[in-house]
């Protein structure tokens, strides 16, 4: 079940944030030793306390060598959870380094918790009776079980008191601090993809206010992509705003606010801290007149878009426009996009396809309308390219992420031949 996400070309995350987590030396005895003792030690001391986890392996250690010189008592239970953790452990090593999925203190590794709790419970109750047993004291083997967990309670405690599970180390509070004083009803915000959800739960209502705006991108490398989002946006808005508060992750983007003209000032509210908020003025004056023209540009596409017959008609009519499919709508608002697009094209020969989709016999070219498509005067419209290949026919449509799996919101198919 877990697997599945990972498995890719050299493992998920491999050359980016988990590479540490995976071996990457060649494939040498003793360095492969040492990833996979650093990687097992990790693995047990995110789970567990470090003092739980130092006793849980000194407690199995015994069981091993009991085993091992076969004066291992235990049932078959205990035996089989024994085995069952030696293997789980045996075969995530392998899998990280053969660089399959990573190995270490991180949240990947969660599905080996019931086995690692398992184990260790199984290890100290078996020891506690060993001792009883090898010491004749019977009452030895429950006293021994409250220390033990007593001693986890006590380490757990203390862990939590010095790692607290809530992430504070950002300022989110201090920018929300700076909104609510600084920020009029005429004026806008914007945050990016990276800081509007502690935005919104720190703000702890149902709905955010209603000139509060969220985008869809990353803007780590770059802060174009977000710029251009929060252009996209104004040209949904009626009435443009003189004033933006744009809340970002990075330190810097004046480079990059050249895309909003030369006409706007900027002042850095927040800055060089984890969420930072830069304040940009005279958007009104300096943008609005760009946005006339891109609207004048839309209205015109869409219309031209419109006045053709679709190949579907449901919740978005769909057009196909040489080798582009255009999805419209009106009436339209930006709740009719939140949900994401499917995207099925069935191409006249599989072997067209890339190699992983060809046992599906169709591509996926699912998408979200952010980044595809804009909001304007009441109307919604999005354009997708379409492969180069022969296709037979596609299918398409909404859905949206259920418990039991995805339901459609609407859908439609087209023969491609007799669509052209």
């Amino acid at each position: 079940m877990t697997l599945r996400y990972q498995w890719q070309s050299r493992g998920f995350g491999s050359d980016d944030y988990l590479a540490e987590y995976y071996y990457q030396g060649k494939l040498d005895a003793y360095p492969i030793f040492e990833f996979s003792i650093g990687g097992i030690w990790d693995l047990l001391t995110y789970h567990l306390p470090v003092a739980v986890a130092i006793a849980a392996l000194a407690a199995f250690a015994i069981i091993l060598a009991a085993a091992l010189f076969r004066k291992f008592q235990g049932g078959l239970q205990d035996r089989a959870i024994a085995v069952l953790f030696s293997f789980c452990i045996a075969v995530s090593v392998g899998a990280a380094v053969l660089g399959i999925y990573p190995l270490g203190g991180i949240r990947q590794v969660i599905y080996l918790g019931p086995v690692v709790f398992l184990a260790a419970g199984v290890a100290f109750h078996w020891t506690a009776d060993w001792l009883a047993s090898l010491t004749g004291r019977g009452w030895l083997a429950p006293a021994l079980a409250v220390a033990v967990v007593g001693g986890i309670v006590l380490a757990g405690v203390g862990d939590i008191r010095q790692d607290s599970p809530y992430k504070t180390n950002v300022n989110v509070k201090s920018v929300l601090a700076v909104l609510e004083e600084r920020v009029r009803e005429e004026d806008m915000v914007y945050a990016v993809y990276g800081a509007y959800p502690a935005i919104k739960f720190y703000q702890g209502k149902e709905e955010s206010p209603a000139n509060y705006y969220y985008g869809s991108y990353w803007c780590t490398d770059s802060g174009e992509p977000c710029l251009r989002g929060m252009v996209d946006l104004l040209l949904s808005l009626s009435n443009v705003p003189n004033r933006i508060f744009l809340v970002h992750t990075r330190e810097s983007i004046l480079e990059e606010l050249e895309l909003l003209g030369e006409q706007v000032s900027v002042e850095y509210v927040i800055a060089a801290r984890y969420f930072n908020v830069t304040l940009i003025e005279n958007v009104k004056e300096s943008v609005e007149p760009a946005i006339r023209a891109v609207h004048a540009a839309l209205v015109s596409e869409y219309e031209a878009i419109v006045s053709g017959e679709p190949v579907i008609r449901s919740g978005f009519d769909v057009y196909l426009s040489e080798n582009t499919l255009v999805y419209a709508k009106e009436p339209c608002t930006r709740a009719d996009t939140e949900a994401m697009f499917f995207l099925a094209p069935y191409p006249v020969d599989v072997n067209d396809l890339p190699e992983k989709r060809r046992q599906y016999g169709f591509d996926n070219l699912d998408f979200g309308f952010r980044g595809r498509g804009v909001i304007f005067d009441g109307k919604c419209m999005a354009a997708v390219p379409l492969p180069e290949y022969d296709i037979a026919r596609i299918s398409t449509g909404q859905y949206v992420r259920e418990i039991a799996g995805f339901r459609h919101l609407w859908e439609g198919e087209f023969l491609f031949d007799e669509a052209e």
